[in-house]
């Protein structure tokens, strides 16, 4: 189902901010944690365009948007170095749970600022724009967040699920499933098994902002 122009914009404005955020997020926390790849490559920044792949950052999300399949995108990887860590278990626990932290932090602000707008933006107004946009922040940040945190690589979650287990037991994992992982994600998106999920937080989110 198309959606219109107007609305399209805002969903790719919030999903673009929102996955900007989260690289960079990749980017400071590896910082932290004493690597600088990604700081020597200008990744720790809010500028668009350095977190920014064609396929996943601009082509997909906006024929996707704009034919009603929304929300799946994805930026350039924050290049890592877990040699360069201080603590390289906890190191690669931090970096890869940081961006879905960033979103989920993210999400938090939004319903905030989505509850005051609601409150003083009426309905036909020319502020009204920003009442939606706080509201695509607040469904694109949640579902960021929650896919990312799915353990299964190259999403966060597999880096995430290094923190919880032992190193060999992690390697074997990444070795055995490590090379499926994408056609794996593939199969959970098309076949909608995902939904058991998504669909539950979407009217979960719905209930919260009262819409």
């Amino acid at each position: 189902m198309r959606v219109p122009i107007q609305v399209g914009l805002m969903q790719y404005v919030a999903l673009l901010f929102s996955l900007v955020v989260h690289e960079s997020a990749h980017a400071l926390s590896a910082h932290w944690m004493g690597d600088d790849t990604a700081k020597r490559l200008g990744r720790i920044s809010l500028n668009p365009i350095v977190h920014m792949d064609l396929i996943g950052t601009v082509i997909l999300p906006i024929l996707q948007i704009f034919t009603g399949f929304i929300f799946f995108g994805w930026a350039k990887p924050v290049p890592v170095n877990p040699l360069n860590f201080k603590d390289r278990k906890f190191g690669m626990f931090l970096v890869s749970f940081a961006g879905p932290l960033s979103n989920i932090i993210m999400g938090i602000i939004a319903i905030v600022l989505y509850k005051i707008a609601v409150l003083f933006i009426y309905r036909g107004s020319v502020l009204e724009p920003i009442v939606y946009l706080l509201f695509y922040l607040v469904i694109i940040n949640f579902v960021l967040a929650v896919f990312n945190l799915i353990p299964i690589p190259p999403l966060d979650g597999s880096g995430v699920l290094s923190g919880f287990i032992s190193e060999k037991a992690y390697m074997n994992y990444m070795r055995i499933i490590g090379p499926y992982g994408f056609i794996i994600l593939l199969v959970l998106i098309y076949t909608n098994v995902l939904d058991i999920i998504f669909t539950p937080l979407y009217h979960m989110i719905l209930g919260i902002l009262g819409a």
